[in-house]
């Protein structure tokens, strides 16, 4: 059985970039979606996010949900 995340209208995260590589940067999940192609370490849950990787830029992706954190930590995990 497949459960879907059950997100408020929008949630603030930090995106973690692929391989570890670089600074997480905040983000705004506004969708989520799932995709039947995944691998046995992913959930297959992809989100819609609206994250800042720069001062000056925004960027709107589709992100694996293995690579966001809650803003509820405080901190980005390292």
């Amino acid at each position: 059985m497949v459960h879907h995340p059950i997100p408020p209208e929008a949630q603030h995260v930090w995106v973690h970039q692929r391989g570890q590589y670089g600074a997480p940067a905040p983000g705004v999940v506004v969708g989520w979606q799932h995709t039947p192609e995944h691998h046995a370490t992913t959930s297959g849950w992809l989100a819609l996010v609206v994250a800042a990787p720069f001062d000056d830029a925004l960027a709107v992706q589709w992100v694996e949900a293995e690579r966001l954190t809650s803003v509820r930590d405080p901190t980005p995990r390292a």
